[in-house]
């Protein structure tokens, strides 16, 4: 077996070609050798015909991209009073929204999810995305437990009886008015 012995050792490329067996037959090792002269480079040729790969897309080369194309990034306020109009439309106008490939694909997400199974739960996000979820704000006990005083009820049979109630009831109130606020000061 014959070798042909190419070491390019300190070539350009940094490649480090290994003895490469050659064919005994003479017709064989033409197409051998004449396969190898295909992979050389030619002089003057480049090694990298298509050049540089591109930068790759950064986010605010994308952003630039959209701005010269004329879109634009809605508001909070504009994408919320879209989701509640597409919200109110009825169907047949839903899927006119959803099928026209034109419309921001927001607004055909939306109109597709409510036309879905779960449209429900769509309409709700679109309400909570306008209006805000709803909260419980605790305003009065901070947290504790409003106790409830006992309800007492009094059977007057006369009206001495219920002019001592009255009378009792007065001081109660009187005695509450006199307490200063505890909330006020805190």
């Amino acid at each position: 077996m014959l070798f042909l012995n190419k070491s390019f050792v300190g070539n350009k490329l940094g490649i480090k070609v290994i003895n490469m067996p050659l064919s005994r037959d003479e017709s064989k090792r033409k197409k051998q050798l004449a396969n190898l002269e295909k992979g050389k480079f030619k002089k003057g040729g480049v090694g990298n015909p298509k050049g540089r790969p591109p930068k790759p897309k950064t986010m605010s080369l994308f952003i630039e991209e959209m701005k010269e194309k004329g879109y634009e990034v809605p508001s909070s306020q504009i994408i919320a009073e879209s989701f509640l109009y597409i919200a109110t439309l009825p169907e047949d106008e839903l899927k006119a929204v959803l099928a026209d490939k034109s419309r921001p694909m927001m607004q055909r997400i939306i109109a597709k999810g409510i036309l879905d199974k779960k449209g429900l739960d769509v309409l709700e996000r679109v309400i909570d995305r306008a209006y805000g979820k709803i909260q419980r704000i605790d305003l009065t006990s901070k947290g504790e437990q409003i106790k409830q005083d006992p309800l007492q009820v009094h059977v007057v049979t006369n009206n001495e009886e219920y002019q001592k109630i009255l009378a009792e009831i007065q001081k109660e109130k009187e005695k509450k008015d006199a307490e200063p606020d505890k909330n006020i000061g805190e």
